[in-house]
Parts: structure tokens; C-alpha cells; sequence
């Protein structure tokens, strides 16, 4: 599909702007990233997530995980710079889940739990952090489009984490309404989830 920042991604493959937003449609998520040659990209998911992978309306904080380990085939952010050009949230995230157990990677095992339509099961990712970055500098297109598909008010003030890992100790992670990027201890508990997904 060939949609725009902003716009609402319907689970039959389809994208309209607010304005047009079609009710008798199941919605998948508001659009927050569109590759480089304007055809696919990456939709978010207009609500928060607890570890199960269910829809949680007040948003439920879980660490990172393996904090003292670095996953050897997740290359290591070392600078905003760095995290700001990474915007593979899949490639990441499958690198994360392969590396342990959803206890011992709790946010990217929760993105994979999230299932809201069988065929989207096991395809969602934890954002890269470029991608929270995209978010933040469209931050009001984006947060019309969650307003009007009734999702979580609160989405843009509070931390999320990335799929960008840091070092052994730190992964990044971003408050929606801010204007840069940040990196915290893996295993801080109150981060928030929101997961993506390709399109």
C-alpha cells in the first residue's frame, strides 16, 4: 500500500487519512514510517500492550531484559546518531526473541504475543528506534489519527522502549512528545510497549 505519516492502516490492507476514516473497518494501526520509495513501511499500534500481548488501556511497564548481556548479533547503537538511522524493528526484534526466553526479553516477546488479527500473529515488532524518532517528529498527524480511532490518550507521554540496543547494559528508548532519543538500563520495568508492524 501506498499511504501516508498520519494516515489509519486497516487490516484489509488498505490506508485513509482521519478525515476519511472508515468505521466499518478493523483498524491495525496509525502509520509512522514509509520507506524510501513511498510504497510500504511501518504501521503502530494505537494502543499500549501488557507482557501477554493484550491490549492494555492505561499501558503496562516491563524492562527490556538482559540487562549484563549483549546480544552478539544485534549491532550496538552507540550514539543518537547511530539509533536515529536504525529502523529495522523486525530484523531486531526477531535478533532479540532468538536470543532468549520471553522472561528473560519480556518487551520484544510482548510484541510478538500481540495478535489482533490472525493473520498479523507472530509478525509484530518492538520499534527501532529510528522509528521512535519518525514518531516524534510527526507527532501531531499521528496523534490526530490515534484520537480518532478511539486509542489510548496517553500515548505520546510516557517512555517506550526501542529494538535498538545500546551495550550490554542500556537499549534505547524515547518519550513520544520529546524531540530527541535516550538509552536506559535494560532492566527498568515501568517502559512502555508499543508494538509495529511492516506493511
Amino acid at each position: 500500500a501506498s499511504c501516508a505519516i498520519g494516515w489509519i492502516y486497516y487490516s484489509d490492507g488498505t490506508c485513509s487519512a482521519p478525515a476519511a476514516y472508515t468505521t466499518s473497518k478493523t483498524v491495525l494501526g496509525i502509520v509512522v514510517y514509509v520507506n524510501d520509495n513511498g510504497v510500504g513501511g511501518q504501521i503502530m499500534a494505537p494502543w499500549w500492550i501488557d507482557a501477554s500481548g493484550n491490549r492494555s488501556s492505561s499501558g503496562v511497564g516491563m524492562a527490556w531484559g538482559g540487562y549484563g548481556t549483549d546480544i552478539s548479533s544485534l549491532p550496538n547503537m552507540t550514539s543518537s546518531t547511530q539509533a536515529e538511522a536504525d529502523f529495522d524493528s523486525c530484523g531486531n526484534t526477531d535478533k532479540i526473541v532468538a536470543a532468549g526466553s520471553a522472561s528473560t526479553y519480556p518487551a520484544a516477546w510482548a510484541t510478538r504475543k500481540y495478535a489482533p488479527t490472525s493473520t498479523t500473529n507472530g509478525k509484530w515488532c518492538l520499534p527501532a528506534a529510528g522509528i521512535l524518532r519518525n514518531i516524534q517528529k510527526n507527532q501531531s498527524a499521528i496523534s490526530t489519527a490515534v484520537s480518532k480511532v478511539g486509542g489510548a490518550s496517553n500515548l505520546l507521554n510516557y517512555w517506550v522502549w526501542s529494538s535498538s540496543e545500546r551495550s550490554y547494559n542500556y537499549a534505547w528508548d524515547a518519550i513520544l512528545y520529546n524531540s530527541h532519543l535516550d538509552y536506559d538500563d535494560k532492566g527498568n520495568y515501568s517502559i512502555y510497549v508499543l508494538p509495529v508492524l511492516a506493511f
